[in-house]
């Protein structure tokens, strides 16, 4: 999808323009937060992670305007991400100012195609990697922007990236089709909790021999789906266990729960949005 793996925070005010914004985005493949005014987004923007701001102008406590140029002014990587205004007005002197604000782009309210929201979306973050000096590729996005859309974080993000590679995952729901795919997500999910838990009874042992087989089930579960660190760690559990070095393995085996935790909260979202 044209946005997979990018999160989004969406500072919109209007019930009716949250719903058909988020509904588009999802559409979209993107994972959406929505923030109710200007002072929610400026938090929610300094205290999560996010790849992309969309950012309504018209909004109490906090208008766009100066969330933007909050976020431009602030510490860290924060302060790069791309931003793009939603107006209901595009009048020379408004845009102006919404530029002078940081803006990477404006796309104008009402949103009426979700083709076009998404187009627009990509188009302002190449420019957004235009502007940082990044190299476009030959793809729908190059550089930063590319990095975001197949690993989930852009180039210099202090967040830790999506726990799957799109590629691989877009790949197989692709084949698959999407009743297929409802039911392998279901199955993966189920395959993963189980993993997890025998991993952590192995480790109190610890039992290397449990701890090698179960590691070597989630390569396979974690490389099905694109889960490239889960599977990453799984190797490297294994190899500890085959090789008998027990230490190794209480010391990796809590960091590819954790892991592996994350792949399951990204495919239980996944699920629930197949079947709904």
């Amino acid at each position: 999808m044209v946005l997979s793996g990018l999160r989004i925070l969406l500072a919109e005010d209007n019930p009716t323009n949250q719903l058909v914004a988020t509904q588009m985005l999802e559409s979209l493949g993107a994972s959406v937060a929505v923030a109710l005014d200007g002072v929610e987004a400026l938090d929610m923007a300094l205290t999560g992670c996010f790849d992309l701001f969309l950012i309504d102008i018209e909004m109490p406590r906090m208008n766009g305007i100066e969330l933007m140029r909050r976020l431009r002014g602030a510490d860290g990587p924060v302060a790069a991400l791309p931003m793009v205004a939603l107006t209901a007005y595009v009048m020379r002197e408004h845009i102006a100012a919404i530029d002078a604000a940081g803006a990477d782009g404006v796309i104008a309210k009402p949103i009426v195609s979700i083709e076009q929201f998404g187009a627009d979306i990509l188009r302002f973050m190449r420019r957004r990697t235009a502007l940082g000096g990044g190299q476009l590729g030959g793809g729908v996005l190059g550089g930063a922007a590319h990095e975001a859309q197949t690993t989930g974080t852009p180039a210099g993000s202090a967040c830790d990236p999506a726990p799957i590679d799109f590629t691989v995952y877009d790949a197989l729901a692709e084949m698959v089709g999407p009743a297929a795919m409802t039911e392998l997500l279901g199955k993966v999910e189920a395959d993963l909790r189980s993993a997890s838990e025998r991993l952590e009874q192995a480790v109190s042992g610890p039992d290397l021999g449990e701890a090698r087989a179960v590691s070597h089930v989630l390569i396979s579960v974690a490389g099905t789906i694109g889960a490239v660190k889960a599977q990453e760690l799984a190797r490297g559990l294994n190899q500890a266990a085959h090789d008998g070095d027990a230490e190794a393995v209480r010391r990796n085996a809590p960091v590819l729960v954790a892991e592996t935790g994350r792949v399951v909260d990204f495919v239980h979202a996944r699920s629930e949005r197949q079947s709904a």
